[in-house]
């Protein structure tokens, strides 16, 4: 039955099924994978997705994936001799009944998954608010853009002089927010403690902290109050300025981990104002939030996929675990 619906259907299908950045997948060599934003759709010519990030061993791909029913049409579609399919990084099939070496990986999906891409896409369909995709784009984007910037600081300050750094800027933006007011006293008093709380100190100690120890650490860290704040501005206070730190300077398994809380980490409360913009949107995750919050930094803008963010930061040079798909690394490569 699956094998029959019409690639323009399953390529809905594949790009709702993909959108849970918390879900592992196993591709055909049995290489896992997670993908933290799922792509968008192309209705021209070439690859099926465009811009989908995948996170493996620590880095982050950007690129571009192609669907197909069964993978020999690989071969019938006339791929193998189009230019424009020389660079994927995911080949996704229902039927794995032919040999295609031409992408990173091959993700096999089963009926059952099939099935539950067609629900989630179909949902989609009837939503009006921000989609799932655009607002997966917008929070990987926030994430990679505040690592850039710690990215700067640390090598030019040190890890915690960068946290210091990040610290003051957040405490800057809001004290400028007018839906929320802040105590700047008290605000001061919590940046100065930071360095000798426990959530300051996962950047002094994170050598020596396994990825399979991060998330507990984390977790551990939030609940102690550093000055006078509740848990939901130590949990901005985090998000906002030690995380970015953290991922700057981590190694890969550590990348992992920190990428996995981004991805499953329960927010501590709805923000109002995101919920007055995007009513129909939940808030359950940081990274929903954290999607909202950088759509409306953008708000307005040509662009917000992930290509132009590589384009705009330079992040192939800022970050040491983000690499592109080989195309677009060749054209980073070309002075700006």
């Amino acid at each position: 039955m699956y094998l029959e619906i019409s690639e323009r259907v399953l390529q809905r299908a594949v790009q709702a099924v993909l959108s849970d950045p918390q879900r592992r997948w196993t591709c055909a060599d049995g290489t896992q994978i997670q993908v933290v934003a799922s792509g968008i759709i192309n209705v021209h010519g070439g690859p099926d997705l465009h811009d989908m990030a995948i996170l493996h061993d620590g880095v982050i791909y950007v690129g571009n994936a192609e669907v197909h029913r069964r993978a020999s049409e690989w071969g019938t579609h006339g791929h193998a001799d189009d230019g424009r399919y020389a660079s994927l990084l995911l080949h996704v099939v229902l039927e794995d009944d032919a040999v295609v070496d031409a992408a990173r990986w091959t993700l096999v999906l089963d009926a059952a998954t099939v099935k539950l891409g067609l629900h989630l896409a179909a949902e989609r369909r009837n939503a009006t608010d921000l989609p799932v995709d655009e607002l997966q784009q917008q929070a990987l984007r926030r994430l990679l853009r505040m690592t850039a910037a710690a990215s700067v600081l640390v090598r030019r300050l040190g890890a915690p002089a960068a946290m210091r750094a990040m610290a003051t800027a957040w405490i800057e933006r809001m004290l400028r927010r007018r839906h929320r007011p802040v105590d700047a006293g008290r605000l001061g008093i919590m940046r100065s403690r930071l360095d000798a709380s426990p959530m300051g100190l996962l950047v002094r100690q994170l050598s020596i902290l396994a990825g399979t120890e991060l998330v507990s650490a984390i977790d551990r860290a939030e609940r102690v109050r550093i000055a006078y704040e509740g848990r939901s501005i130590r949990r901005e206070l985090f998000v906002n300025a030690v995380l970015p730190v953290l991922c700057a300077v981590a190694a890969d398994e550590q990348r992992i981990a920190l990428f996995g809380w981004f991805w499953s980490a329960d927010s501590v409360h709805p923000y109002g104002h995101l919920r007055r913009r995007f009513p129909e949107l939940p808030q359950d995750r940081v990274w929903q939030q954290q999607g909202m919050l950088e759509f409306l930094r953008s708000y307005g803008e040509r662009s917000t996929v992930c290509a132009d963010i590589t384009r705009s930061y330079g992040l192939e040079h800022t970050m040491q675990f983000l690499r592109l798909a080989e195309a677009q690394s060749e054209q980073l490569q070309d002075p700006m």
